[in-house]
């Protein structure tokens, strides 16, 4: 969407009353801006727009799950929040800040995903078969969408059988563990490691979705793989700067803004001020690399902005075309700085 028509449509949705305000979800509102995820700088535009034309969303657009229905609801003009814009140097100094980490359940996609059941007089040959076709290893027992009884897995079908080969679903129902959509999702791994699978439970008391050891599994994938991928680009750049360049030559690279660093080796060095020292045409003949300057400086810009997005954590996983630039780059160095 262009910024005009951005623009309109904000404005309209700041002049409604409480009783049509504009819904949508997460996914559609990143849309208006053209985007797909939930980055530091993306967060920041929306927010000092939304400010700007007197709205607030409901819940809170930057930390739901991406798929939320949100409403954009006009707020006062003196409530209005004043966001500050980052600059390029403050942008550089946070190139070492550790990300300020807040996963909640609900940030994963099957916390949200609604949960198919049977009642308690079902038959188990019905519980089964839904299974079957679901590719489900368990299944939800209620009396409705806030009434959670219990599930039934394969391993207590099997258990029932093995008691009574003619036992009914009740006998196959087991205890199962619950937990909030807001709850951190860091403190509840281990109780999900343990009990193999929660219910998650929505503010309105309904059965929001269910998180299982798989989906822990994926979710440390999603999340671990650029920080492998970001570790192993930083290592291979800063050994082959130190191996290349004099100290007082790196030093000289560091932002005169940050008077209170010191910076001995490239290892002090922000990548931001990596790229800054490879940037210059003379320092960059000392890597002896024969590679065009810009070609190379600007693939590791693109390195330094998904970095940046990674570090400040967006509770959705990046693009495809973010991980390619890091999965190639991470190649690229591994053939110009290889592991002896």
């Amino acid at each position: 969407m262009i910024d005009e028509d951005r623009t309109a449509f904000l404005k309209d949705a700041a002049d409604r009353t409480s009783h049509n305000l504009v819904e949508l979800t997460i996914r559609e509102l990143l849309e208006l801006w053209n985007a797909k995820r939930r980055g530091y700088w993306i967060v920041d535009q929306i927010q000092r727009e939304l400010d700007e034309a007197g709205l607030t969303t409901r819940p809170d657009f930057a930390d739901n799950w991406i798929d939320t229905t949100i409403t954009l609801t006009p707020i006062k003009a003196d409530a209005k929040i004043h966001t500050v814009t980052p600059s390029v140097e403050s942008a550089e100094l946070t190139d070492r800040a550790l990300p300020d980490v807040a996963l909640r359940v609900d940030n994963l996609p099957s916390a949200n995903i609604e949960v198919i059941g049977v009642t308690p007089d079902q038959s188990l040959e019905a519980a089964q078969s839904l299974m079957m076709r679901h590719d489900y290893s368990q299944l939800a027992v209620m009396n409705g969408p806030r009434n959670l009884r219990g599930a039934v897995s394969w391993e207590s079908i099997a258990q029932a059988r093995i008691r009574d080969p003619h036992a009914p679903l009740r006998d196959a129902i087991t205890k199962v563990e619950t937990v909030s959509g807001r709850d951190n999702l860091l403190p509840r791994v281990p109780l999900i490691m343990s009990a193999g699978f929660v219910f998650v439970i929505a503010r309105d008391n309904k059965i929001q979705g269910i998180v299982t050891t798989a989906d822990l599994s994926q979710q440390f994938a999603d999340l671990a793989n650029p920080f492998f991928l970001l570790a192993e680009i930083e290592r291979r750049l800063r050994r082959r700067i130190n191996s290349q360049f004099p100290k007082d030559q790196i030093s000289s690279a560091k932002n005169p803004q940050d008077t209170q660093r010191q910076v001995n080796s490239a290892d002090d060095l922000t990548l931001g001020e990596c790229v800054r020292l490879l940037d210059e045409p003379d320092n960059w003949e000392l890597l002896e690399w024969k590679l065009d300057r810009q070609v190379f400086i600007e693939a590791l810009n693109d390195v330094r902005f998904v970095r940046n997005e990674v570090m400040h954590f967006s509770p959705d996983p990046l693009e495809p075309r973010q991980l390619s630039q890091l999965d190639n780059f991470v190649r690229w160095l591994r053939k110009l700085e290889p592991d002896n």
